[in-house]
């Protein structure tokens, strides 16, 4: 049988298992990754659908009325809530998927098959099968972060709670111990393993199918698949994955999502909590949201072949990753999508730099609380303004692509960078006026504009300091007039700044943002208090 890319790897000589490993881990961790960022959305919808309260009429009429009132309640930015921990868990699965898979195709023919013969389907399904067991128990207590997180918990007062992940874990630890973090393993065993087999198989059996249907005159047998037929077998991988075995993944998610001993009278079992499903909703119930999951497996599935086959066959032919690598970020047809890559990483990595050391000083000085508190308002500081960079970075550069894409002449149009801004601007910052992160960015970003626009109403038209700069506007003709207002324009503006800031402070400090009248009070009004020479000198009162 013709070898895929998968296939092909499983012949390498045990001697090279630890760089095998290496690059099962680092291929299928990116791809992985990928193909959650792509899913996630659908899999919230999906779990939202199975984990919801058994009542009538059902909280969600369906995929899209629940899609709609996630959308209602917490925004397009909610329903990608918790994936941290999924992509955790992608990269874990995806990764331990393709290595054991691998691997247990090197024990079959180590023991069964000359190294020459290709595995039957029958023995790729095996070894799919057991790629999935092996997986299945790295993935069970991520999963059950996941849910637990992705399920909104109602309290008594019909508020809605949103916990953290290290919250999670901590409760599910005192309550149920270190067992507690298995718990709905059986159904992620059936899932994995029987899921896992229809994957591998399924992908398999297309790719079988595409070499055997194309014209051998034109390719060889060792010739990859195209990209769109590789993709096709991978959506159909994926859509098998996530059909035959549901029914198990729909258990797994209401044991890990609600207390089900309060339904069964105490039994926690797998087999229990199918049989209170089926009696409350029948077969419907069991594959409640399988339409939307099998939609979404598709294309993150098949990304998630495409790119591990990719990074694998390049490191084959390369048998250097970073070489590999390389050639892939210097290929100029991938340029527009690892400028966005990029942007993002610049994003994270300046925010983090700026943040960091700002918030560090800023806590530990004007808050109050435990050292453990403070260091954990760095780093949601730190966090919240990489985020907002990077997110801004790829919505700016995603719109300016887009914009040039679209242009008539195909080149960038004079006013794209502000639309682009626009978007970018609404879609990150504009939308939450309680964030003190955000307003912060966006005060700098202000004052830094105001400036700018202050020289170029002075600076001669036509004239920049830096090239491909506009020049200036030009509206002081007079060249002696322009001199006096650009010598003394700074001192009026830092002037009536100072006293604006010192009037709204005195007496409107309510208006100032948080930060900026924490310092002021620190400096001008904490100063006016003390009542021993020790918080004279040393501190406030």
């Amino acid at each position: 049988m013709p070898e895929s890319v998968v296939d092909t790897i499983a012949r390498e000589p045990f001697s090279g298992q630890g760089k095998e490993a290496l690059k099962d881990v680092s291929f299928g961790s990116i791809s992985g990754i990928v193909g959650k960022f792509i899913e996630y959305p659908f899999d919230t919808v999906k779990v939202r659908l199975q984990s919801q309260p058994d009542r009538l009429p059902p909280l969600y009429t369906g995929p899209l009325d629940c899609f709609k009132q996630g959308l209602r309640r917490d925004g397009f930015i909610g329903l990608y809530r918790g994936i941290s921990a999924p992509l955790v868990g992608a990269a874990v699965e995806t990764s331990g998927l393709f290595f054991s898979y691998r691997l247990a195709q090197d024990v079959l023919k180590a023991t069964m098959l000359p190294q020459t013969q290709d595995l039957p389907m029958s023995a790729l399904l095996f070894c799919g099968a057991v790629s999935g067991a092996f997986t299945s128990l790295l993935l069970t207590p991520i999963e059950l972060v996941k849910c637990k997180m992705q399920v909104p918990l109602q309290t008594s007062t019909t508020s809605i709670r949103n916990p953290g992940p290290l919250a999670l874990i901590g409760s599910i630890y005192r309550h149920q111990g270190l067992l507690g973090f298995w718990h709905g393993q059986l159904g992620t065993l059936i899932r994995e393993a029987g899921g896992s087999a229809a994957w591998f198989g399924g992908y398999e059996g297309m790719s079988l199918l595409f070499r055997k249907t194309r014209d051998p005159s034109k390719f060889s047998a060792d010739e990859p698949l195209p990209i769109y037929q590789r993709m096709t077998a991978g959506a159909v991988a994926g859509m098998l994955y996530n059909f035959i075995f549901y029914p198990a993944d729909t258990i797994k998610s209401r044991m890990q999502t609600e207390d089900i001993s309060q339904i069964i009278g105490g039994r926690r079992t797998f087999g229990a909590a199918g049989k209170t499903l089926w009696k409350q909703h029948g077969i419907k119930g069991l594959y409640r949201g399988c339409g939307i999951t099998v939609g979404r497996a598709a294309p993150s599935s098949a990304f998630i072949f495409t790119i591990y086959e990719e990074l694998r066959r390049r490191a084959v032919l390369k048998l250097d990753t970073q070489a590999a690598l390389e050639k892939i970020v210097l290929d100029p047809k991938y340029h527009d999508v690892l400028t966005l890559v990029k942007g993002v990483r610049n994003g994270i990595v300046y925010g983090t730099k700026v943040r960091f050391p700002h918030a560090l000083v800023m806590i530990f000085l004007f808050r109050h609380g435990s050292f453990r508190s403070k260091l954990y308002l760095v780093f949601k500081a730190t966090r919240q303004h990489a985020r907002n960079l990077g997110f801004f970075a790829l919505v700016y550069k995603s719109t300016m692509l887009f914009l040039r894409h679209t242009s008539p002449t195909g080149k960038e149009r004079h006013y794209d960078s502000f639309l682009a801004g626009l978007v970018g601007g609404y879609t990150v910052f504009g939308r939450d006026i309680h964030n003190s992160v955000s307003q912060q960015i966006v005060i700098y970003v202000f004052a830094r504009v105001c400036l700018a626009i202050a020289k170029l109403l002075v600076q001669p038209r036509g004239k920049g300091k830096i090239s491909e700069g506009g020049g200036g506007w030009g509206i002081i003709p007079n060249e002696q007039l322009r001199q006096r207002v650009q010598r003394n324009g700074w001192p009026v503006f830092a002037s009536v700044s100072w006293a604006a800031v010192m009037y709204v402070f005195r007496w409107h400090p309510e208006t100032v943002q948080p930060s900026l009248r924490n310092s002021m009070h620190y400096i001008y009004v904490s100063s006016d208090h003390w009542d021993s020479l020790q918080n004279f000198i040393m501190h406030n009162k």
